[in-house]
């Protein structure tokens, strides 16, 4: 395949996974607002120190207007930035691998990296996050370094060098990822007794630049990797064996720089304990490592080997989504082991052409169905009558608004100050505090909905409170049992279910018991402890009758006026009075 015809093939894959969610109305992860609104302080003069993404969108905004600030026009470029930085992601990746690994290798490790979750939940148009610029200036900093290893034009290790500098300052892995390169080149070079260190010294330089003036947040995260759901994991296990096979003696790799793609793949494991999208990188590359691995084996014993190693974890990651673990397993092992014993009775060495590029292509599929899924899944956040709500809150003359998860947005579309603190949000939710509560935060207007009770125990969590006790159950469905009852099923979102009794000709629920499933027991309870929100949920308060979630409600807190409620009624804007 001509290289024009790669590039082209890996811009229209990565444009189709990347920009699945442009058309929607708002960004996928609400997180994604505060740092938005990050670019719209810093246009407006209200913010002078922000992330480079925020300065980079800003920049693009005031090349395309220059008049009153347009939120739709700087939300469409905050979609389509991180699709841009993808392109160039995934190409420049695919360049460097080309210094390394054969051209095919280089394409599926692309892929790889394109079609990972993690990267996908950085790098899509519906998020936006400051670390997608330094992902991409580092992996452009590492493709210009691996060219210039080829082409010695010191320009390009200049350039590679500045990048490297630069992405420190882009993302939260700061000069994690540049002294990662430098200890993996130290590697490669020590291994390899390269007499060529003026690459190490620049890296080395750039790295000693970036760790006393960037402070890595990597540290902090949560976003961890759970290797064993990789699509790739077959590869992983692979390449390790080869390189094991190396350090013995008995095996010779085909491609460059292998000791450098280990240190990182190693190196990349370590940090996805703490932040599973810069590891992305290192296990992408890898992977590429071992397909270039495959791409030249010769022995059939081997081959054999790795074919039913592969078609074992695809097995067995297919039978498990409907059989139990054991059962799982024993048919995985079945399965491999009868695909071998037929494929062996063929001793035609083409065979192992066949299963080789037969295995990269389900490999490869395999991550990209991953990658389809993973967009399929992500659903907008935000629903009509949040939209509805945000267009009434732009016609008020000032407030300041409080709401749980939606602050951001709702600043960053009214235009109106927010109060974001969700963690004190909960806490005076689940409690009785009077108004002061609010006015000691100068906060105007509170916003609440439904969709609370839903989330309790999210909310307790938050709170740090376990005593309140509240049931929100949603309509899941209709059964009728054998006395031509008809029931309503109602759920939680911790799997409790209630069946209602109603009437088939009007819908209304009847009076009487309702029957509660609680695991393996149950428990009746009267209809009329029951409060309805709109017309598919019922809540259960329980004994829980005076914290302020409730009161919103169903009752008043003095000091709050309802001055918005929804057609539904699930959603209430209270304004605070005095």
């Amino acid at each position: 395949m001509e290289e024009r015809v790669t590039v082209a093939l890996l811009l229209l894959l990565t444009i189709s996974i990347t920009a699945y969610h442009i058309t929607d109305k708002h960004l996928l992860d609400l997180s994604s607002y505060q740092e938005l609104l990050g670019a719209r302080n810093f246009l407006e003069g209200k913010e002078l120190s922000t992330s480079m993404l925020n300065r980079l969108t800003a920049a693009v905004y005031s090349f395309f207007s220059t008049g009153e600030l347009n939120s739709s026009l700087l939300l469409t470029i905050a979609k389509v930035i991180p699709i841009l930085l993808s392109l160039l992601s995934v190409v420049a990746f695919y360049f460097m691998l080309k210094q390394m690994l054969s051209p095919l290798a280089s394409f599926a490790g692309a892929v790889f990296l394109l079609s990972s979750q993690a990267f996908l939940l950085k790098m899509s148009s519906g998020i936006y996050a400051h670390d997608s610029l330094g992902m991409c200036l580092f992996i452009l900093a590492c493709s210009s370094l691996f060219i210039f290893k080829l082409k010695k034009n010191y320009l390009l290790l200049i350039l590679s060098s500045a990048l490297f500098l630069l992405s420190s300052f882009g993302w939260d892995a700061g000069w994690v990822m540049p002294a990662a390169v430098t200890l993996s080149l130290l590697a490669e070079f020590i291994f390899q007794r390269e007499k060529e260190y003026s690459s190490l010294a620049a890296v080395a330089l750039a790295s000693l630049i970036s760790y006393l003036t960037t402070s890595p947040a990597i540290f902090s995260k949560t976003l961890t990797l759970n290797p064993l759901s990789l699509p790739t994991l077959p590869l992983l296990i692979i390449g390790a064996a080869l390189l094991l096979a190396k350090a013995a003696g008995r095996y010779k790799c085909k491609g460059k720089f292998e000791f450098f793609t280990a240190s990182i793949f190693i190196i990349s494991v370590l940090l996805s304990n703490f932040d599973a999208f810069p590891a992305s990188f290192g296990i992408a590359l890898f992977s590429a490592f071992s397909i270039n691995e495959l791409l030249n084996l010769k022995e059939e014993k081997a081959v054999l080997a790795v074919f039913s190693l592969i078609l074992l974890f695809v097995s067995f990651e297919f039978t498990k989504t409907f059989m139990k673990f054991e059962q799982s397993i024993i048919v995985s092992l079945f399965i491999a082991a009868s695909s071998v014993f037929i494929v062996s009775l063929y001793r035609d060495r083409r065979i192992n052409v066949y299963i080789t590029f037969s295995l990269i292509l389900l490999l490869l599929f395999s991550s990209v169905g991953v990658a389809a899924l993973t967009q399929l899944r992500l659903s907008d956040v935000v629903g009509e009558q949040v939209d509805e709500m945000m267009e009434w809150a732009k016609e008020l003359p000032e407030a300041n608004f409080w709401a749980f998860r939606i602050t951001p947005l709702l600043e960053f579309t009214s235009g109106k100050q927010g109060y974001g603190n969700d963690t004190e949000f909960a806490q005076f939710i689940l409690s009785n505090q009077s108004v002061e509560f609010l006015k000691e935060r100068n906060i105007t207007h509170l916003v609440v909905d439904a969709s609370m009770f839903d989330n309790i125990e999210m909310i307790k969590t938050i709170a740090n409170n376990t005593k309140v006790r509240i049931d929100s159950f949603r309509l899941y469905g209709t059964q009728v049992d054998q006395n031509r009852n008809y029931y309503a099923v109602f759920v939680t979102a911790d799997g409790k279910a209630a069946f209602v009794q109603y009437d088939p000709l009007t819908g209304n629920l009847l009076e009487g018991d309702v029957v509660i499933y609680m695991g393996e027991g149950r428990r009746t309870v009267p209809l009329k402890k029951f409060l309805r929100v709109g017309s598919y949920r019922l809540i259960y308060p329980q004994d829980n009758y005076r914290v302020n979630l409730f009161l919103l409600f169903f009752e008043n807190v003095d000091g709050l006026k309802e001055v918005y409620t929804s057609e539904t009624g699930e959603m209430k804007v209270f304004e605070v009075l005095g």
